[in-house]
Parts: structure tokens; C-alpha cells; sequence
């Protein structure tokens, strides 16, 4: 039996437009349609980092793979290990040399550069059999939960959160919605379910209730309070300048 969840969805509605506002005003995760070794590259770089600094990453990339000859946006994880290989399979080359980026993947004491963890789960979804995004796609018309890719990803170093899975999920493409712990944290505390259970597939039914009402796809939607809760940058940083100015008035 479904549970009816309107009224929830509806207190929901009001409280995000409070927050967010203006869809046209959000930084949307516009993904990359064609190459899952970026889509890895930007949801590792994309906690505890500057969104402008997420942009610098994925650019350096793509002009180190031009100055190569290749095409980063085509990239799967055979062209993205070879860049590893070309510098030695050294993660702190690679951080230098290819990303001109060292930020390790947590702020503990001799925690992995984010760089290790790129090359570690490239070798992850190869093994799996997941060379490109389109082998994501296949492998989700099969199993809708992508159950060893999940596995294998909160294996990761510092990557058990599945914040960043979520994030390459969006990334890649997929049009379902997929709240992580942190977003249904967020849908309990504003529609004030207090101690209640909610699942996995009840959240992402009350994010598709919100989007219709809101109105905005659901993706979107799902994405702007995963960002919101994770405590990134929702607007685009023009708006936000302008959103500034006009509190001042």
C-alpha cells in the first residue's frame, strides 16, 4: 500500500521555495553526457570543495588530454588510467601534473590524495565492467539499485557517506531520483515526521510529489537540496551576487 504523503508534500513545496527560490538561479549538474572519467573526476573533487574549484579540476583535465591529443569528454576509465600510467602511477604526480590539484579526501592526518581515490574507483567500475557511461546505463536497465557499483564505491577511502556516489549517479545522467541519508534527513526534518522511518523509495515518491508542485524536474530538484544540505553553494555565483545586492535595498 502507498503511503499518501500530500500533505507532507505540500508543507515541503512552500519550504523549498522559501530556500531555493528561482529554478533559473540554481547551479545545475549539467553532467557529461559522454564521458564517465569526468563524471568520476567531478564527484570525488565535488566535497569540501569550492564549486569554482571543481570547475578548474575537470578543466585542467580536459586541457591535459588535449595537449595529449585526446578528448576528455570521451573519456571512460581506460583513457583516465592511462593519464595515471603516463605519470608513473603516481597519485601525487597525477594531482600535479594532470589536475594541478593535491586536496587529499579527508581532513584527517595522512588521509589519501583525492587523486588516489579517482584512479582507485576508475580501477573499481573496470573491473566491474563499467569502461564508459553508457555501460552504466545498460548495467541500471538490469538492476535499478546498481548494487555492485554502490558496494564498491562506499568501499572507496572516505567515500562509505555515498554522497559522492550519489553525486556521480547525477552525473551521469540518471532521471530517477536518489536521495542519500542527508536529503532524507532534510525531507524529515521540514515535513516534521519526526521519528518516523522513511524509505530510500519514499523520499524519492515526495521529491517527484515536490518537483510537480514546485514545478522543476525532480532531478533537479533532488540535486539543489543534496547541495543545500551538503553544504555547497545552491546559486550561481552571478545570482548570488545579485541576491546580496538586493537584500541591501
Amino acid at each position: 500500500m502507498t503511503t499518501d504523503f500530500t500533505a507532507e508534500a505540500e508543507k515541503l513545496t512552500e519550504v523549498c521555495r522559501g530556500i531555493f527560490g528561482d529554478e533559473t538561479q540554481w547551479i545545475a549538474a549539467d553532467g557529461y553526457p559522454q564521458s564517465l572519467a569526468l563524471c568520476i573526476i567531478d564527484s570525488i573533487f565535488s566535497t569540501g570543495s569550492h564549486y569554482n574549484s571543481v570547475i578548474n579540476v575537470v578543466n585542467e583535465y580536459r586541457a591535459y588530454r588535449r595537449a595529449e591529443g585526446g578528448n576528455a569528454d570521451y573519456d571512460g576509465t581506460a583513457e583516465l588510467l592511462a593519464t595515471f600510467a603516463d605519470v608513473g602511477d603516481s597519485a601525487a604526480v597525477w594531482a600535479d601534473k594532470v589536475v594541478n590539484n593535491r586536496r587529499p579526501a579527508h581532513t584527517r592526518k595522512n588521509a589519501p590524495l583525492k587523486a588516489e581515490v579517482i584512479r582507485q574507483a576508475a580501477e573499481k567500475l573496470k573491473e566491474l565492467g563499467y569502461t564508459t557511461r553508457d555501460h552504466l546505463h545498460r548495467a541500471y536497465a538490469e538492476d535499478k539499485e546498481l548494487k555492485a557499483l554502490k558496494d564498491a564505491w562506499i568501499q572507496l577511502p572516505s567515500q562509505r557517506s555515498g554522497v559522492t556516489y550519489n553525486y556521480l549517479l547525477i552525473l551521469a545522467g540518471f532521471q530517477s531520483v536518489k536521495p542519500d541519508r542527508m536529503v532524507i534527513k532534510f525531507i524529515k526534518e521540514h515535513a516534521e515526521l519526526g521519528e518516523r522511518e522513511l524509505s530510500t523509495s519514499e523520499a524519492a515518491d515526495l521529491i517527484k510529489q515536490i518537483a510537480e508542485l514546485y514545478p522543476t524536474e525532480a532531478r533537479r530538484l533532488d540535486h539543489v537540496i543534496w547541495r543545500h544540505v551538503s553544504g555547497r553553494d545552491v546559486f550561481k555565483e552571478e545570482d548570488v551576487e545579485i541576491l546580496g545586492r538586493s537584500s541591501e535595498l
